[in-house]
């Protein structure tokens, strides 16, 4: 599948939330930000240099920075979760964890663009709550505490 039609299924499902597509476009072609279901959530189409021709779709939503305290039961918690996931799990970059789907475009419809989208809204929002709930206590403030893009 090519950039082009990847980005149109995106463009086609984010169009029938009631988000303008053009109003949540990144900074780069192949990339949206949005609020969904109460979740920031960052879609990427990108490529590598090495094998330009395969793309692949990603969709993920940052879900909460790594606690100061508690860490190894936070780890264990996130793996159990990951057990129960569908479609997408929970991944962690630098300082924070992500509920993250990422696969090839190849063959990728719009029904599974709109299923992935709802999946990653809904999990990260979900696990928000119960984790902060679960470990209230275990972060420190942080000033400038921002999530990192995987792209």
């Amino acid at each position: 599948m090519n950039f082009d039609s990847v980005c149109f299924l995106i463009e086609q499902s984010l169009a029938e939330l009631g988000v303008d597509p053009g109003l949540c476009r990144g900074e780069k072609p192949g990339q949206w930000n949005l609020t969904y279901k109460g979740s920031t959530v960052w879609i990427d189409v990108f490529n590598f240099p090495q094998n330009p021709d395969k793309y692949y779709f990603q969709v993920m939503s940052p879900l909460l920075r790594i606690p100061d305290r508690n860490q190894e039961a936070f780890f264990k918690n996130c793996l159990e979760i990951n057990h129960t996931l569908y479609g997408s799990w929970i991944s962690i970059k630098a300082d924070w964890t992500y509920v993250l789907c990422l696969r090839e475009a190849d063959n990728l419809d719009k029904s599974e663009v709109d299923a992935t989208l709802d999946r990653v809204a809904f999990y990260s929002s979900d696990y928000y709550g119960k984790l902060t709930f679960k470990y209230e206590g275990c972060w420190d403030p942080k000033p400038n505490d921002k999530p990192v893009n995987f792209n």
